[in-house]
Protein backbone atom coordinates (compact mmCIF):
# COMPACT_ATOMS: atom_id res chain seq x y z
CA UNK A 1 0.00 0.00 0.00
CA UNK A 2 1.57 3.43 -0.67
CA UNK A 3 2.90 5.07 2.46
CA UNK A 4 1.72 8.94 0.67
CA UNK A 5 -2.00 7.59 0.54
CA UNK A 6 -2.11 6.39 3.88
CA UNK A 7 -0.42 9.05 5.24
CA UNK A 8 -2.82 11.54 3.23
CA UNK A 9 -5.84 9.97 5.00
CA UNK A 10 -4.89 9.87 8.23
CA UNK A 11 -3.52 13.29 7.88
CA UNK A 12 -7.23 14.44 6.85
CA UNK A 13 -9.02 12.81 9.89
CA UNK A 14 -7.23 14.04 12.52
CA UNK A 15 -7.69 17.18 10.80
CA UNK A 16 -11.44 16.63 10.55
CA UNK A 17 -11.25 15.76 14.34
CA UNK A 18 -8.97 18.59 15.37
CA UNK A 19 -11.99 20.86 13.06
CA UNK A 20 -15.23 19.24 14.54
CA UNK A 21 -12.95 19.86 18.58
CA UNK A 22 -12.06 23.35 17.81
CA UNK A 23 -15.63 23.76 16.66
CA UNK A 24 -17.26 23.07 19.55
CA UNK A 25 -14.91 24.21 21.74
CA UNK A 26 -15.12 27.61 20.16
CA UNK A 27 -18.39 28.24 19.75
CA UNK A 28 -19.49 26.68 23.06
CA UNK A 29 -16.80 29.67 24.59
CA UNK A 30 -17.31 32.29 21.94
CA UNK A 31 -19.15 35.96 23.51
CA UNK A 32 -22.15 36.30 21.97
CA UNK A 33 -21.99 40.20 22.47
CA UNK A 34 -18.52 39.95 20.42
CA UNK A 35 -19.92 38.83 17.66
CA UNK A 36 -22.30 40.78 17.50
CA UNK A 37 -20.57 43.90 17.51
CA UNK A 38 -18.39 42.35 14.96
CA UNK A 39 -21.58 41.59 12.68
CA UNK A 40 -22.29 45.50 13.50
CA UNK A 41 -18.58 46.22 11.86
CA UNK A 42 -18.67 43.82 9.01
CA UNK A 43 -20.96 42.01 6.98
CA UNK A 44 -19.58 38.11 6.91
CA UNK A 45 -21.78 35.58 6.06
CA UNK A 46 -20.54 33.06 8.93
CA UNK A 47 -21.03 35.30 11.18
CA UNK A 48 -24.86 35.09 10.14
CA UNK A 49 -25.00 31.64 9.95
CA UNK A 50 -23.46 31.52 13.42
CA UNK A 51 -25.51 33.62 14.99
CA UNK A 52 -28.75 32.04 14.99
CA UNK A 53 -27.38 29.43 17.11
CA UNK A 54 -25.87 31.50 20.09
CA UNK A 55 -29.18 33.03 20.64
CA UNK A 56 -31.23 29.63 20.90
CA UNK A 57 -29.66 27.26 23.42
CA UNK A 58 -32.19 24.30 21.57
CA UNK A 59 -29.76 25.41 18.35
CA UNK A 60 -26.84 25.44 19.72
CA UNK A 61 -27.30 21.66 21.57
CA UNK A 62 -28.12 20.49 18.00
CA UNK A 63 -24.93 22.62 16.59
CA UNK A 64 -22.84 21.11 19.38
CA UNK A 65 -24.14 17.51 18.82
CA UNK A 66 -22.91 17.88 15.20
CA UNK A 67 -19.39 18.70 16.42
CA UNK A 68 -19.67 15.16 18.79
CA UNK A 69 -20.74 13.25 15.88
CA UNK A 70 -18.05 14.44 13.71
CA UNK A 71 -15.62 13.92 16.47
CA UNK A 72 -16.81 10.28 16.84
CA UNK A 73 -17.02 9.26 13.38
CA UNK A 74 -13.84 10.93 12.11
CA UNK A 75 -12.44 8.61 15.02
CA UNK A 76 -13.77 5.65 14.36
CA UNK A 77 -12.99 5.57 10.73
CA UNK A 78 -8.94 6.87 11.92
CA UNK A 79 -8.77 4.19 14.22
CA UNK A 80 -10.76 1.20 11.55
CA UNK A 81 -8.60 2.43 8.62
CA UNK A 82 -5.11 3.57 10.17
CA UNK A 83 -4.56 0.42 12.69
CA UNK A 84 -5.85 -1.63 9.32
CA UNK A 85 -3.24 0.28 6.83
CA UNK A 86 -0.54 1.02 9.10
CA UNK A 87 0.12 -2.42 10.77
CA UNK A 88 0.22 -3.92 6.92
CA UNK A 89 2.64 -1.45 6.04
CA UNK A 90 4.75 -1.86 9.06
CA UNK A 91 4.47 -5.67 10.10
CA UNK A 92 6.76 -7.07 6.93
CA UNK A 93 9.28 -3.81 8.11
CA UNK A 94 9.40 -6.14 11.32
CA UNK A 95 9.62 -9.38 9.90
CA UNK A 96 12.45 -8.45 7.27
CA UNK A 97 14.27 -7.45 10.28
CA UNK A 98 14.94 -10.85 11.01
CA UNK A 99 13.90 -10.38 14.35
CA UNK A 100 10.06 -11.22 14.49
CA UNK A 101 7.85 -14.15 13.20
CA UNK A 102 4.76 -13.27 11.62
CA UNK A 103 2.62 -13.19 14.60
CA UNK A 104 5.03 -11.72 16.97
CA UNK A 105 5.60 -9.18 14.23
CA UNK A 106 2.06 -7.97 13.54
CA UNK A 107 1.47 -8.31 17.62
CA UNK A 108 4.00 -5.74 17.63
CA UNK A 109 3.24 -3.68 14.88
CA UNK A 110 -0.24 -3.54 16.03
CA UNK A 111 0.41 -1.93 19.56
CA UNK A 112 2.89 1.03 18.02
CA UNK A 113 0.02 1.71 15.81
CA UNK A 114 -2.18 2.16 18.45
CA UNK A 115 0.10 3.82 20.48
CA UNK A 116 0.83 6.14 17.58
CA UNK A 117 -2.94 6.45 16.51
CA UNK A 118 -3.62 7.26 19.81
CA UNK A 119 -0.65 9.93 20.47
CA UNK A 120 -1.70 11.99 16.98
CA UNK A 121 -5.19 11.83 17.81
CA UNK A 122 -5.21 12.89 21.39
CA UNK A 123 -2.17 15.77 21.13
CA UNK A 124 -3.24 16.65 17.72
CA UNK A 125 -7.08 15.84 16.98
CA UNK A 126 -8.05 17.07 20.69
CA UNK A 127 -5.90 19.30 22.60
CA UNK A 128 -4.25 21.82 20.64
CA UNK A 129 -7.63 22.29 18.54
CA UNK A 130 -9.19 22.61 21.87
CA UNK A 131 -6.84 24.92 23.63
CA UNK A 132 -6.80 27.40 20.41
CA UNK A 133 -10.82 27.13 20.06
CA UNK A 134 -11.09 28.36 24.22
CA UNK A 135 -7.74 31.04 23.45
CA UNK A 136 -9.45 32.32 20.33
CA UNK A 137 -13.31 31.51 20.31
CA UNK A 138 -15.02 34.40 18.35
CA UNK A 139 -11.94 33.80 15.52
CA UNK A 140 -12.27 29.60 15.40
CA UNK A 141 -15.93 29.66 15.69
CA UNK A 142 -15.90 32.37 12.79
CA UNK A 143 -13.87 29.38 10.57
CA UNK A 144 -15.62 26.48 11.60
CA UNK A 145 -18.66 27.75 11.04
CA UNK A 146 -19.38 26.81 7.50
CA UNK A 147 -18.27 23.10 7.68
CA UNK A 148 -19.92 22.45 10.72
CA UNK A 149 -22.75 23.98 9.19
CA UNK A 150 -22.35 21.87 5.88
CA UNK A 151 -22.03 18.74 8.58
CA UNK A 152 -25.47 19.80 10.13
CA UNK A 153 -27.36 18.54 6.79
CA UNK A 154 -25.39 15.54 6.31
CA UNK A 155 -26.04 13.98 10.28
CA UNK A 156 -29.21 15.98 10.15
CA UNK A 157 -30.93 11.89 10.71
CA UNK A 158 -28.04 11.25 13.49
CA UNK A 159 -28.38 14.37 14.94
CA UNK A 160 -32.14 13.88 15.40
CA UNK A 161 -31.55 10.20 16.70
CA UNK A 162 -29.22 10.56 19.19
CA UNK A 163 -30.28 13.98 20.88
CA UNK A 164 -34.15 12.53 20.88
CA UNK A 165 -32.49 9.34 22.35
CA UNK A 166 -30.24 11.23 25.14
CA UNK A 167 -33.51 13.09 25.56
CA UNK A 168 -35.53 10.27 26.62
CA UNK A 169 -33.03 8.88 29.07
CA UNK A 170 -32.62 11.94 30.82
CA UNK A 171 -36.36 12.33 31.13
CA UNK A 172 -36.38 8.66 32.44
CA UNK A 173 -34.01 9.37 35.00
CA UNK A 174 -36.07 12.66 36.07
CA UNK A 175 -33.81 15.42 34.38
CA UNK A 176 -34.80 18.07 32.31
CA UNK A 177 -33.58 17.12 28.76
CA UNK A 178 -32.58 20.65 27.26
CA UNK A 179 -28.72 21.30 27.52
CA UNK A 180 -28.44 25.03 28.58
CA UNK A 181 -24.82 26.73 26.83
CA UNK A 182 -25.77 29.72 28.89
CA UNK A 183 -22.32 31.75 29.98
CA UNK A 184 -23.61 33.06 33.43
CA UNK A 185 -20.86 34.21 36.30
CA UNK A 186 -21.57 34.25 39.54
CA UNK A 187 -20.42 37.69 40.88
CA UNK A 188 -17.32 35.80 42.63
CA UNK A 189 -16.47 34.37 39.18
CA UNK A 190 -16.74 38.16 37.29
CA UNK A 191 -14.15 39.43 39.64
CA UNK A 192 -11.94 36.52 38.98
CA UNK A 193 -12.52 36.88 35.41
CA UNK A 194 -11.72 40.92 36.28
CA UNK A 195 -8.29 40.65 37.91
CA UNK A 196 -7.36 38.33 35.21
CA UNK A 197 -8.23 40.91 32.39
CA UNK A 198 -5.96 43.49 34.85
CA UNK A 199 -3.17 41.43 35.07
CA UNK A 200 -3.23 40.62 31.32
CA UNK A 201 -3.57 44.26 30.47
CA UNK A 202 -6.69 44.65 29.01
CA UNK A 203 -8.31 46.59 31.91
CA UNK A 204 -6.83 49.13 33.56
CA UNK A 205 -6.35 49.77 36.78
CA UNK A 206 -9.20 52.37 37.25
CA UNK A 207 -11.59 50.24 35.16
CA UNK A 208 -11.07 47.04 37.40
CA UNK A 209 -11.31 49.23 40.03
CA UNK A 210 -14.95 50.45 38.71
CA UNK A 211 -16.32 46.83 38.51
CA UNK A 212 -14.88 45.44 41.45
CA UNK A 213 -16.49 48.28 44.04
CA UNK A 214 -19.58 48.11 41.81
CA UNK A 215 -20.11 44.53 42.79
CA UNK A 216 -18.65 44.83 46.28
CA UNK A 217 -21.47 47.14 46.92
CA UNK A 218 -23.99 44.49 46.97
CA UNK A 219 -22.26 42.95 49.90
CA UNK A 220 -22.76 46.19 52.31
CA UNK A 221 -25.25 47.01 54.60
CA UNK A 222 -26.25 50.92 54.85
CA UNK A 223 -25.08 50.81 58.65
CA UNK A 224 -21.49 50.15 56.76
CA UNK A 225 -21.87 53.28 54.38
CA UNK A 226 -23.78 55.63 56.63
CA UNK A 227 -22.47 58.98 58.58
CA UNK A 228 -23.01 57.65 62.46
CA UNK A 229 -25.32 59.34 64.85
CA UNK A 230 -22.25 60.26 66.56
CA UNK A 231 -21.15 62.60 63.46
CA UNK A 232 -24.83 63.26 62.21
CA UNK A 233 -25.49 66.65 61.51
CA UNK A 234 -29.17 67.67 62.49
CA UNK A 235 -31.25 70.61 64.65
CA UNK A 236 -34.33 71.05 66.00
CA UNK A 237 -37.28 72.01 64.23
CA UNK A 238 -37.80 75.30 67.14
CA UNK A 239 -34.55 77.03 65.56
CA UNK A 240 -34.57 79.58 63.92
CA UNK A 241 -33.66 79.97 60.15
CA UNK A 242 -30.85 81.90 61.07
CA UNK A 243 -29.91 79.47 63.45
CA UNK A 244 -30.04 76.78 60.74
CA UNK A 245 -28.37 79.19 58.13
CA UNK A 246 -25.50 79.71 60.85
CA UNK A 247 -25.16 75.90 61.54
CA UNK A 248 -25.32 74.87 57.56
CA UNK A 249 -22.21 77.95 56.57
CA UNK A 250 -19.98 75.98 59.34
CA UNK A 251 -21.07 72.67 57.93
CA UNK A 252 -20.01 71.07 54.37
CA UNK A 253 -23.61 70.49 53.76
CA UNK A 254 -26.03 71.71 52.18
CA UNK A 255 -29.40 69.91 54.04
CA UNK A 256 -29.83 69.06 57.39
CA UNK A 257 -32.44 66.47 59.57
CA UNK A 258 -34.66 68.18 62.14
CA UNK A 259 -36.42 66.62 64.58
CA UNK A 260 -39.49 67.14 67.19
CA UNK A 261 -37.64 66.50 70.71
CA UNK A 262 -34.61 64.66 70.01
CA UNK A 263 -32.87 63.07 67.30
CA UNK A 264 -34.61 59.74 67.22
CA UNK A 265 -37.83 61.89 66.11
CA UNK A 266 -36.68 63.48 63.17
CA UNK A 267 -39.22 64.58 60.95
CA UNK A 268 -37.64 65.36 57.71
CA UNK A 269 -34.72 68.17 56.09
CA UNK A 270 -34.61 71.22 55.10
CA UNK A 271 -32.02 72.59 51.98
CA UNK A 272 -29.78 75.64 52.30
CA UNK A 273 -31.46 77.06 49.48
CA UNK A 274 -35.36 77.09 50.51
CA UNK A 275 -33.91 78.41 53.76
CA UNK A 276 -32.60 81.65 51.97
CA UNK A 277 -35.99 81.75 50.04
CA UNK A 278 -37.47 81.70 53.35
CA UNK A 279 -35.31 84.60 54.64
CA UNK A 280 -35.91 86.87 51.39
CA UNK A 281 -39.57 86.15 52.26
CA UNK A 282 -39.26 88.11 55.90
CA UNK A 283 -38.79 86.86 58.78
CA UNK A 284 -40.12 83.45 60.19
CA UNK A 285 -39.56 82.35 63.38
CA UNK A 286 -38.33 78.51 62.58
CA UNK A 287 -38.52 76.51 59.26
CA UNK A 288 -41.40 74.19 59.92
CA UNK A 289 -43.10 74.98 56.94
CA UNK A 290 -40.33 74.11 54.32
CA UNK A 291 -39.35 71.06 56.07
CA UNK A 292 -39.11 68.10 53.28
CA UNK A 293 -39.88 64.23 53.69
CA UNK A 294 -37.22 61.96 54.34
CA UNK A 295 -37.00 58.28 53.50
CA UNK A 296 -36.53 55.55 56.32
CA UNK A 297 -34.07 53.07 55.66
CA UNK A 298 -33.53 50.26 58.22
CA UNK A 299 -29.66 49.64 59.25
CA UNK A 300 -29.08 46.29 57.88
CA UNK A 301 -30.63 47.03 53.89
CA UNK A 302 -28.24 46.42 51.72
CA UNK A 303 -26.53 49.22 50.33
CA UNK A 304 -27.05 48.47 46.57
CA UNK A 305 -31.06 48.67 47.49
CA UNK A 306 -30.86 51.80 48.99
CA UNK A 307 -28.88 53.19 46.13
CA UNK A 308 -31.55 52.51 43.53
CA UNK A 309 -34.31 53.58 45.83
CA UNK A 310 -33.50 56.99 46.00
CA UNK A 311 -32.30 57.33 42.13
CA UNK A 312 -35.78 56.45 41.19
CA UNK A 313 -37.45 58.18 43.95
CA UNK A 314 -34.95 61.77 43.27
CA UNK A 315 -34.08 61.94 47.22
CA UNK A 316 -30.52 62.47 47.87
CA UNK A 317 -30.75 61.21 51.76
CA UNK A 318 -32.43 58.77 53.43
CA UNK A 319 -32.66 58.51 57.59
CA UNK A 320 -30.87 55.24 59.26
CA UNK A 321 -33.04 53.18 61.10
CA UNK A 322 -31.60 50.85 64.06
CA UNK A 323 -33.51 47.91 65.14
CA UNK A 324 -35.69 49.56 68.36
CA UNK A 325 -36.70 52.43 66.06
CA UNK A 326 -33.82 55.23 66.50
CA UNK A 327 -31.92 57.48 64.27
CA UNK A 328 -29.06 54.87 63.76
CA UNK A 329 -27.48 57.69 61.06
CA UNK A 330 -28.19 59.37 57.78
CA UNK A 331 -27.06 58.21 54.33
CA UNK A 332 -26.54 60.40 51.39
CA UNK A 333 -26.61 59.42 47.41
CA UNK A 334 -22.76 60.49 47.62
CA UNK A 335 -21.75 57.63 50.19
CA UNK A 336 -23.64 55.13 48.08
CA UNK A 337 -21.84 56.83 45.45
CA UNK A 338 -18.49 56.96 47.16
CA UNK A 339 -18.57 53.04 47.59
CA UNK A 340 -18.22 52.83 43.43
CA UNK A 341 -15.54 55.52 42.37
CA UNK A 342 -14.04 56.29 45.51
CA UNK A 343 -14.09 59.68 47.73
CA UNK A 344 -15.60 62.93 45.91
CA UNK A 345 -14.47 66.04 47.61
CA UNK A 346 -15.33 69.10 46.80
CA UNK A 347 -14.30 72.36 48.33
CA UNK A 348 -16.39 72.29 51.15
CA UNK A 349 -15.30 68.77 52.12
CA UNK A 350 -13.08 69.07 54.93
CA UNK A 351 -12.82 65.14 55.78
CA UNK A 352 -10.06 63.59 56.64
CA UNK A 353 -9.03 61.01 53.18
CA UNK A 354 -9.04 57.51 54.22
CA UNK A 355 -5.45 56.47 53.82
CA UNK A 356 -2.63 58.90 54.73
CA UNK A 357 1.17 58.10 53.99
CA UNK A 358 3.62 58.49 56.27
CA UNK A 359 7.01 59.42 56.09
CA UNK A 360 8.56 57.05 58.42
CA UNK A 361 6.34 53.81 56.96
CA UNK A 362 3.52 54.83 59.24
CA UNK A 363 -0.11 55.42 57.36
CA UNK A 364 -2.62 56.98 59.43
CA UNK A 365 -6.11 54.99 58.74
CA UNK A 366 -9.80 56.95 59.76
CA UNK A 367 -11.74 55.98 62.38
CA UNK A 368 -14.54 55.10 60.03
CA UNK A 369 -12.32 52.93 57.67
CA UNK A 370 -14.09 49.58 56.96
CA UNK A 371 -12.59 46.71 58.48
CA UNK A 372 -12.36 44.63 55.36
CA UNK A 373 -11.60 47.91 53.22
CA UNK A 374 -8.42 47.92 55.57
CA UNK A 375 -7.76 44.32 55.24
CA UNK A 376 -7.97 44.32 51.30
CA UNK A 377 -5.64 47.41 51.04
CA UNK A 378 -3.14 46.01 53.39
CA UNK A 379 -3.59 42.84 53.32
CA UNK A 380 -4.43 42.26 56.96
CA UNK A 381 -7.01 39.47 58.49
CA UNK A 382 -8.45 41.85 61.03
CA UNK A 383 -11.32 40.18 62.38
CA UNK A 384 -14.77 42.18 63.46
CA UNK A 385 -17.07 39.87 64.69
CA UNK A 386 -20.04 42.52 65.62
CA UNK A 387 -17.97 45.83 64.41
CA UNK A 388 -17.83 46.93 60.87
CA UNK A 389 -14.99 49.97 61.10
CA UNK A 390 -11.05 50.09 62.53
CA UNK A 391 -12.39 52.19 65.28
CA UNK A 392 -15.15 50.02 66.06
CA UNK A 393 -12.27 47.23 66.39
CA UNK A 394 -10.01 49.34 68.58
CA UNK A 395 -13.00 49.77 71.03
CA UNK A 396 -13.92 45.91 70.99
CA UNK A 397 -10.26 45.34 72.12
CA UNK A 398 -10.12 47.85 74.52
CA UNK A 399 -13.49 47.66 76.52
CA UNK A 400 -13.03 51.39 77.44
CA UNK A 401 -12.65 54.79 75.66
CA UNK A 402 -8.78 54.57 74.33
CA UNK A 403 -6.57 57.52 74.64
CA UNK A 404 -4.54 59.47 71.91
CA UNK A 405 -0.89 57.83 71.25
CA UNK A 406 -2.43 54.16 72.95
CA UNK A 407 -1.72 51.27 71.12
CA UNK A 408 -2.88 47.63 71.33
CA UNK A 409 -1.84 44.43 69.64
CA UNK A 410 -5.18 43.08 67.54
CA UNK A 411 -4.75 40.06 65.63
CA UNK A 412 -0.91 40.88 65.43
CA UNK A 413 -1.18 44.18 63.96
CA UNK A 414 0.23 47.02 66.15
CA UNK A 415 -2.74 49.30 66.17
CA UNK A 416 -1.57 53.34 67.70
CA UNK A 417 -5.14 55.76 68.39
CA UNK A 418 -3.75 59.31 66.83
CA UNK A 419 -6.90 61.30 67.03
CA UNK A 420 -9.87 61.31 69.40
CA UNK A 421 -13.18 63.51 69.19
CA UNK A 422 -14.11 63.23 72.49
CA UNK A 423 -15.50 59.54 73.23
CA UNK A 424 -14.64 59.08 69.15
CA UNK A 425 -11.86 57.57 67.84
CA UNK A 426 -11.17 59.85 64.47
CA UNK A 427 -8.05 58.47 63.31
CA UNK A 428 -5.50 55.45 64.01
CA UNK A 429 -2.06 54.49 62.37
CA UNK A 430 -0.55 50.95 61.91
CA UNK A 431 3.32 50.68 60.66
CA UNK A 432 3.97 49.04 57.57
CA UNK A 433 6.72 47.57 56.02
CA UNK A 434 8.48 49.68 53.04
CA UNK A 435 7.87 47.49 50.58
CA UNK A 436 3.89 47.54 51.58
CA UNK A 437 4.45 51.43 51.97
CA UNK A 438 5.95 51.56 48.05
CA UNK A 439 3.21 49.36 47.00
CA UNK A 440 0.86 51.68 48.17
CA UNK A 441 1.76 54.80 46.82
CA UNK A 442 2.06 53.36 43.29
CA UNK A 443 -1.69 52.32 43.69
CA UNK A 444 -4.68 54.68 44.56
CA UNK A 445 -3.23 55.98 47.89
Amino acid sequence: MNWFIVFAVITILIGLNALYVAGEFATVSARRSRLLQMAEEKDNRALHLLLPYLEDAGKLDTYVAACQIGITVSSLILGFYGQASLTRILTPVLVGAGSFSLPAAASIAAIVVLALLTTLQVVLGELVPKNIGVQYPERLALLTARPVGWSLLLFRPLIWLFNGSGRLILRLMGMHGTAEHIHLHAPEEILLLVEDSGAGGLLKKEERLLVENTLRLQDLSVRQVMIPRTRMLAASVETSTDGLLALLATSPYSRVPLYDDSVDQIIGIVHMKDLLCLELRGHQPNARSIVREVPFVFENIAAEKVLISLQQAHDSVAIVLDEYGGTAGIVALEDLIEEIFGELQDEFDIELPALQIQADNRVIVRGDVLITDLNEWLDLALIGAEVDTIGGLVFSHAGRVPTEKEEFDIDGVMIRVERMDGKGIVAVSLALSPEKTRQLREERF
